[in-house]
């Protein structure tokens, strides 16, 4: 299973990261909205972990951007 994880608190990001993987997950992860909408929008992700509160657009706006391309998770 491919997760994204959204996240602009680095070390949040890294630390979820390492514990998915610890678990078996492929993992990447990226620190803002339009690095995860565009990462989101390839469609190649099973789930991905969305922070709300991103630095340049928000999680709602990355939500719809990955939905409104088709892709669903």
């Amino acid at each position: 299973m491919r997760l994204l994880v959204i996240e602009d608190e680095r070390l949040l990001a890294e630390s979820v990261k390492a514990l998915l993987e610890s678990r078996g997950f492929q993992v990447d992860a990226v620190g803002d909205g339009e690095a995860g909408a565009a990462y989101g929008e390839t469609g190649i992700y099973d789930l991905i972990i969305l922070d709300v509160m991103l630095p340049d657009i928000d999680g709602f706006e990355v939500c719809r951007r990955i939905r409104g391309s088709g892709r669903r998770m």
